[in-house]
């Protein structure tokens, strides 16, 4: 009788936990990537390094403190941001990109500290040997120094020669000679000059070499960077488009030159 009650109670005690398994949901894991990670920093704060943003960009966990222009030949600038929790300031170091219909910027380093002082705390930029140097100053002692070759060393004499083209200015007296226009660039010593030569208009402008390489080269107008003209090789082919020429005629195009 014992032996039937005991067998009884380990039935019993069976059914029980096989329920028991039944009703446990089962968790499934796997593995986290580091892509998921750097995701989850870069959502976690609004300012990192490589981050690109327009200049009307809002933030929420910081304010925009300072502004401006480091180097113009190297499209460098900064920003001072505060933190809106008190946790100090950030120095961003950035590089202007483009400006199509909004500034882009790309943020290329930072440097977070504790109190910002605009009489103490300073940019200093000094010649070097192979370029400049860029430092961020409080009180005369430097933060951080960073260095930089300059644009104009960087770029080869790859590009160095004559460029000329013509293009129809006036469409409706294509019959006459004076409705042709000419298009001259010269580049040298890593200096370029621009000219435009037609019946309607003479335009002459000193350019500044914003990055090139042997496929292409991107100019742009000493005192309107967002007058741009780009020259692209294609084997021993040129061609240019510049948003500067497409204002003046009011048309698109794209023009073909000759290198002398």
């Amino acid at each position: 009788m014992k032996l039937i009650l005991k067998l009884k109670w380990i039935f019993v005690i069976l059914i029980i936990t096989s329920c028991k398994e039944q009703n446990t949901e089962k968790t499934v894991s796997r593995p986290i990537n580091s892509e998921e990670i750097k995701n989850a920093v870069k959502s976690a704060d609004e300012i990192y390094v490589g981050k690109e943003f327009y200049s009307g960009d809002e933030l929420i966990n910081y304010t925009v403190v300072k502004s401006d222009e480091i180097s113009k030949n190297d499209s460098l600038t900064y920003s001072i941001y505060k933190s809106t929790n008190g946790n100090g300031y950030i120095f961003s170091l950035e590089k202007f990109m483009s400006n199509q219909d909004q500034e882009l910027f790309k943020i290329i380093d930072l440097l977070p500290f504790k109190n910002y002082d605009s009489q103490s705390n300073n940019i200093q930029v000094r010649n070097e040997k192979s370029g400049y140097s860029v430092s961020f100053l409080d009180n005369g002692k430097v933060l951080k120094k960073w260095e930089f070759e300059s644009s104009n060393k960087k770029i080869s004499n790859f590009w160095d020669g004559k460029y000329e083209g013509n293009f129809l200015r006036m469409k409706e007296e294509s019959a006459d000679p004076r409705a042709f226009a000419m298009i001259y660039v010269d580049i040298k010593n890593n200096s370029a000059k621009f000219k435009l030569d037609s019946y309607k208009e003479i335009l002459d402008k000193n350019l500044l070499i914003l990055e090139s390489d042997q496929q292409h080269i991107i100019l742009y107008d000493k005192e309107d960077r967002n007058s741009k003209f780009i020259i692209k090789r294609k084997q021993n082919e040129f061609s240019m488009t510049s948003n500067l020429l497409d204002e003046t005629t009011g048309n698109i195009a794209t023009y073909t030159l000759n290198k002398k």
